[in-house]
């Protein structure tokens, strides 16, 4: 059973973390912004628009991808202390210990071994290097980004008729426990309904219109990060976006491990 709408953004970090601290003293990179403006400017007027900057979002989760799979490849083997090509529930649970250095964890055991669960593709109880790097890249791994989306539906779905309705997805009661009586998110979340999620104009949600929701390299996601970012650096509000502007917040467009974009494809699971 799904841990509710709101955990599901709580529940995953990437194979290293980054505190906060190191995240603002990240050294502006102009090679790296310049490289990707260069990319993404296809009409090559010296601009950002809203239908060019979705680009910069997907090139930085495909360059996530390609650096972090080897690195939990690499973490794998390290975590295999006793060499049997398998991570068990037991060596897994103790190298985040380590990982932790004795801090507070920011997961329960529980919520931890639903991840493990989740990552067992083939339900042997342990994990192998395939289902270990889908562990720790959850939301860009095709199999465990299916089951969270039909955790997802079968935790909305209160009739369980196994599509969930747009009165299901608004009044949805794990994720709207501080504002159930609040017209405005009502109204929001009507409209993301209908404008974004139902794909097939059908009035329902099924388990791929959830999958596709969710998925990095999907539409949506990279639509809504790069709106975000728009919303922080157009400075002069034209909805354009110079070279200037982009390197004036460089935190939200260079890579980091804790630019939002790379948060977002790991807070998901």
């Amino acid at each position: 059973m799904l841990l509710g709408f709101i955990q599901i953004l709580l529940l995953i970090q990437p194979a290293t973390a980054t505190t906060s601290t190191e995240a603002t003293s990240v050294d502006l990179n102009e090679s790296q912004l310049e490289s990707f403006f260069k990319q993404c400017d296809q009409n090559s007027d010296g601009f950002l628009d809203q239908e060019e900057l979705p680009r910069w979002v997907a090139l930085m989760v495909e360059a996530h991808v390609q650096e972090n799979v080897p690195a939990a490849r690499e973490e794998f083997t390290r975590v295999d202390v006793n060499r049997d090509k398998v991570v068990t529930w037991e060596e897994y649970r103790i190298m985040m210990k380590e990982y932790l250095h004795g801090n507070a964890p920011a997961f329960t055991d529980r919520e931890q071994k639903h991840k493990f669960r989740t990552a067992d593709e083939n339900g042997d109880g342990v994990l192998n290097k395939i289902e270990y790097v889908g562990l720790r890249n959850p939301m860009t791994t095709g199999y465990i980004l299916k089951r969270v989306a039909q955790e997802l539906l079968e935790d909305f779905d209160t009739d369980k008729d196994r599509r969930v309705s747009a009165e299901e997805f608004v009044h949805h009661a794990a994720s709207r426990v501080g504002d159930k009586h609040d017209s405005e998110i009502d109204h929001l979340r009507k409209a993301e309904f209908t404008a974004v999620m139902d794909i097939n104009k059908d009035k329902y949600l099924d388990v791929t219109e959830f999958r596709a929701y969710l998925d990095p390299r999907g539409r949506n996601f990279v639509t809504n990060e790069a709106r975000l970012m728009m919303h922080e650096a157009d400075k002069n509000q034209d909805f354009r976006l110079s070279l200037e502007e982009v390197k004036g917040k460089y935190l939200h467009f260079q890579r980091h491990k804790d630019n939002q974009v790379i948060m977002a494809i790991h807070d998901e699971f």
